[in-house]
């Protein structure tokens, strides 16, 4: 099951020692992870990846659009009030990820309504949302029922 990951493997993906994964998951640095067991968090290797590769390439601010309020996202962190109007930030367009409310709100209906379409989304564009705290639990979960297991049984759980 080398889809799934732990503390361990999760070292070895980002080069840091069990310690610095551990203290990192506790601060919630991390990814949030997929279940914790008695033996630690467990994440998909996809998210760690993810992670990485966003750290490594220096991922731009992340906002969020709700009403006529703009929230900057941050990794595993409550939303953050800004001074932004929704007008702002079409100014900013190449500056930073831009989410919306009625869009959002779309991803979540087709998920929750298991509509054909989730099948397409990537798990890395749902597991992002999900860590920035856009996506709920909920339906961050319902998404990995629908489509993830599918994804795993159908390549044997190899990479």
């Amino acid at each position: 099951m080398d889809f799934l990951v732990g503390v361990k493997e999760v070292g070895e993906i980002l080069g840091w020692d069990r310690r610095k994964v551990s203290t990192y998951q506790l601060r919630g640095v991390l990814p949030k992870p997929v279940v914790h067991l008695y033996s630690g968090p467990i994440w998909f290797r996809k998210q760690i990846e993810f992670y990485k590769a966003a750290k490594d390439f220096g991922v731009r601010k992340t906002y969020y659009i709700k009403g006529e309020r703009v929230y900057e996202c941050t990794h595993n962190q409550p939303f953050k009030d800004t001074i932004y109007s929704p007008n702002d930030l079409k100014e900013k367009k190449g500056d930073c990820i831009l989410y919306q409310e009625q869009d959002v709100e779309q991803l979540k209906n087709a998920i929750l309504e298991k509509k054909p379409i989730v099948q397409f989304l990537s798990f890395e564009s749902i597991s992002f949302l999900h860590d920035l705290g856009i996506l709920e639990t909920v339906v961050f979960q319902d998404y990995i029922q629908q489509c993830s297991l599918d994804y795993i049984e159908e390549r044997g759980g190899k990479e």
